[in-house]
C-alpha cells in the first residue's frame, strides 16, 4: 500500500507479510482486508508458506472503521454484502482457501502464517509470550463462537464468546488456539526452526498435510482412511518427492 500499512516481501520459499500499524494495535480496515486476501492469493502461486507478523505490542485489535461504507444497511442482504469482506478475509487467513498453510508468529513484534501451498496445523507454529500476549473477543456474537470453536472446541469457544475474557498464552495453549508458547528471547529462533523444517519438506508433502488436516477431522474414520490411502499413493509417487 502507498502508506505502508501492509508490508510484503518474498524471501526464498516464503512470503513475509507484516501489519505495519503499531500506532493503532494492528487494526485492519476493509480495504486492507481485501489487499491482504489478494496478497495471500498471490503468495499461493510462488511461495511454500507465509510468515505473517504485526509491528508493535499487539497483533491485531480488530476492525478499523476507516474505509467502511457509511450509514446503516438497508436490509439483511445489504448487511451481508457489507460483511463479505470480513468473512472472505477470515477464510483466507485461516487457510481454508489455500492449498498450503500459514505459519503465524505472534509475539510482541508480530505473528507468522504459511501460504496456499504450505502445511497447516500440524506444521503450524504460533509463538506467544506467556506474560504479555493475550487472546480474547470483544463481543458476544455467534460468528465469533464459530471461529473460536474451530480451534478450541465447543466448551472453550462458548466460554470465550460469552465471557469476552482475555486469556493468557498458557490458557490459549491449553485450548489448542496456539501450538507453542516460548519466551520473547526465543521467538525468532523458534520461527526460524519451523521455517527451516518447511523449507526442507517437499512441496507435495507440505500440501498433503495441509489438505488432510483441513478435511479429515470432519470425515468418518472410514472416509478419512480412504482419503489417506489415496493421498499416500498420490504423494509418494509424485515427481516432487524424488530427491
Amino acid at each position: 500500500m502507498a502508506d505502508d500499512k501492509i508490508l510484503c516481501e518474498k524471501r526464498g520459499d516464503a512470503t513475509h507479510i507484516t501489519l505495519n500499524r503499531a500506532d493503532c494495535g494492528g487494526l485492519v480496515s476493509d480495504p486492507m482486508a481485501v489487499e491482504l486476501a489478494d496478497m495471500i492469493d498471490a503468495a499461493a502461486a510462488e511461495s511454500k508458506y507465509i510468515v505473517f507478523r504485526s509491528a508493535g505490542a499487539d497483533f491485531c485489535l480488530g476492525r478499523d472503521p476507516e474505509g467502511r461504507e457509511p450509514g446503516k444497511p438497508k436490509d439483511a442482504l445489504d448487511s451481508r454484502r457489507r460483511s463479505e469482506v470480513v468473512f472472505n478475509f477470515t477464510a483466507h487467513s485461516a487457510g481454508r482457501r489455500c492449498r498450503s498453510s500459514a505459519l503465524r508468529r505472534a509475539a510482541p513484534s508480530g505473528s507468522v502464517a504459511p501460504s496456499r501451498r504450505s502445511a497447516t496445523l500440524p506444521l503450524q507454529e504460533k509463538a506467544r509470550h506467556s506474560r504479555c500476549r493475550r487472546w480474547g473477543t470483544t463481543s458476544c456474537r455467534p460468528w465469533r463462537c464459530r471461529r473460536w470453536s474451530t480451534a478450541s472446541g465447543r466448551k472453550g469457544a462458548l466460554y470465550l464468546t460469552y465471557s469476552t475474557e482475555e486469556i493468557d498464552a498458557q490458557t490459549a495453549l491449553a485450548y489448542g488456539l496456539v501450538s507453542r508458547v516460548v519466551p520473547d528471547d526465543r521467538i525468532e529462533a523458534q520461527v526460524e526452526l519451523v521455517c527451516a523444517a518447511l523449507d526442507k519438506a517437499p512441496l507435495p508433502a507440505v500440501m498433503s498435510v495441509k489438505e488432510y488436516a483441513t478435511n479429515a477431522l470432519t470425515m468418518s474414520i472410514e472416509q478419512a482412511s480412504d482419503f489417506a490411502r489415496n493421498m499416500h499413493a498420490a504423494v509418494n509417487t509424485s515427481e516432487g518427492m524424488r530427491r
